[in-house]
């Protein structure tokens, strides 16, 4: 069985290109050899003048790899020159050809590599010569048909070309056999020389048949990249859409979900098929399918789902999708209701609705002019669980303005609730705006709260606001001194310290009359005892 299309190593007789494999299709390929040991006279002579003939060195044996060697195929890189073995420092004006990387072609370039990577199909277009694929396209077997298909697909879409004269996607000789094999008796031979078609950008009846059949009647990666194929030539029917929308739950991945996403929306100009599956996924049950849904609509133009997303923003169980529903409206140019009705929510709302419109607040980042006032007031809300929101948002929004940061201050002073305090000095700490009444007071929680839980969070806070200072230092070691003065740890230092005396002792001993008989100092038995330690 024949491999699809390899390429073959070329000769070099010139001396200079010892260090490189040129292949046939020249692709090139870097030795890495062991470095020449003593070196040439270059390495300390000047070099000589461009026009002047340099004599070189007759080199004796072989020099040994130190690795393998790496890719080198100047042909394909941009902006790229190959190394000037002419001794001359010109460049190429052939080398200096300005590829086109085909950035529309993105789209099709993903969903054909895709494809090949869900089928493993590894075989590069960069080692494939025309004379072996050529022999590959009318192979017995079935997968070598198929590779070769594919290895032309993916040329088609990743092949340099020149800006001036853009040359075919395949070789011309290769496109009557891959044309054949869309009548080929085997069908994956068929679906492999359809998607071959679309990425050669000349798609036909019979290409868009069998891409059809095999959205109908699969469910994998061929019926993936079917559907692709036809959305990108303008297919809005509903096996395509549908097709587009159960590859989000299917895959999972994000570059899948940014290319459906991207490819719904390129057709929901032409239907309403895509906004009424969009809305019966709003609908649905699952949460994640929800989710998805909403980000799919905020790449749609112009849906009629605004009132549905609205909805969805106050009323769903699930965070991340009234989150996301959120953020779908204000891309979908709806933020004037969504700011409007946050407004109405912390003014009219109840507790828990208010507490739910400032965490929608801090996830979106948004405060404005006519938002600030009703915000102000939930710091003096009379729930607790709102008064702790407030500042937990503040923090989010990095909030530095005055009125904001003299409400922090305020609950620090005289709010009931500790758990209010923690979050007013930890929303403090992290905007960050350090000013005298907050140094002042910081430590003033430090030295006279009662409550564990927010000395801690002075102590967080002003570790962050990298606060410094004698009066710090002295509360500091007062308190720790305290800490350890108490009447258990003095009992524990006292036992210990007879205890490792009494060790001593037994060990002078047993030592001779010549050793040490008195009693070493405390603090020579603590440092023998946590010596190891």
């Amino acid at each position: 069985m024949s491999v699809a299309g390899i390429a073959k190593q070329v000769h070099q007789h010139d001396p200079r290109k010892h260090g490189r494999i040129i292949m046939d299709n020249n692709s090139e390929y870097q030795k890495n050899l062991q470095e020449i040991f003593p070196g040439s006279p270059d390495k300390w002579t000047k070099a000589l003048p461009a026009t002047a003939h340099r004599m070189r060195r007759l080199e004796k044996g072989a020099r040994r790899w130190v690795d393998l060697p790496t890719t080198a195929d100047y042909s394909t890189e941009v902006c790229m020159r190959p190394p000037d073995y002419s001794g001359q420092d010109t460049e190429s004006p052939r080398r200096q050809a300005l590829y086109n990387p085909m950035p529309e072609l993105s789209s099709l370039r993903y969903a054909v590599e895709g494809w090949r990577s869900a089928w493993k199909m590894k075989n590069t277009w960069q080692s494939a010569t025309i004379e072996g694929l050529k022999r590959d396209l009318t192979d017995l077997h079935i997968q070598v048909r198929i590779s070769a298909i594919a290895t032309c697909a993916s040329g088609a879409v990743n092949r340099p070309r020149e800006e001036q004269h853009p040359p075919d996607a395949v070789p011309r000789e290769l496109q009557p056999l891959i044309l054949r094999a869309l009548e080929d008796p085997v069908k994956r031979v068929q679906m492999a020389a359809a998607v071959c078609q679309y990425a050669m950008g000349t798609p036909g009846s019979r290409a868009r048949k069998i891409l059809r059949r095999e959205l109908d009647q699969g469910f994998g990666a061929d019926s993936w990249v079917a559907a692709q194929c036809l959305a990108m030539e303008g297919d809005a029917s509903r096996p395509v859409i549908q097709r587009l929308l159960s590859q989000r739950l299917v895959s999972g991945t994000h570059s899948d979900q940014e290319q459906s996403a991207s490819l719904l929306a390129s057709i929901s100009s032409k239907t309403t098929l895509v906004h009424s599956l969009l809305a019966e996924d709003l609908n649905c049950a699952n949460w994640r399918t929800r989710l998805l849904a909403c980000k799919t609509i905020s790449r749609l133009k112009n849906p009629d789902l605004t009132n549905k997303l609205i909805h969805l923003m106050w009323n769903d169980w699930s965070g991340e999708v009234r989150q996301m529903a959120a953020r779908a409206l204000g891309k979908l140019g709806a933020g004037r209701a969504v700011h409007n009705g946050l407004r109405d929510k912390l003014e009219e709302g109840t507790a828990s609705c208010r507490v739910e419109s400032l965490i929608l607040v801090g996830q979106l980042q948004i405060m404005t002019a006519k938002l600030l006032p009703a915000f102000l007031r939930c710091f003096n809300d009379n729930f607790v669980a709102v008064r702790k929101q407030a500042c937990v948002t503040a923090a989010a929004l990095m909030m530095k303005d005055s009125l904001v940061l003299n409400q922090l201050i305020h609950l620090m002073k005289n709010d009931p609730a500790w758990e209010v305090k923690v979050a007013a000095i930890s929303a403090s700490g992290t905007i960050g705006c350090l000013t005298p009444t907050l140094h002042d007071l910081l430590l003033w929680v430090l030295h006279h709260e009662e409550e564990p839980q927010v000395r801690i969070a002075a102590c967080e806070a002003l570790k962050v606001l990298r606060v410094k200072g004698l009066e710090l230092q002295h509360l500091l070691q007062e308190r720790f001194i305290q800490r350890l003065s108490t009447k258990s740890i003095i009992t524990d230092k006292v036992l210990l310290i007879e205890e490792l005396a009494d060790m001593y002792q037994q060990q002078t001993k047993y030592q001779g009359e010549e050793s040490q008989t008195d009693t070493p100092p405390v603090l020579q038995l603590l440092q023998e005892r946590y010596k190891g330690q």
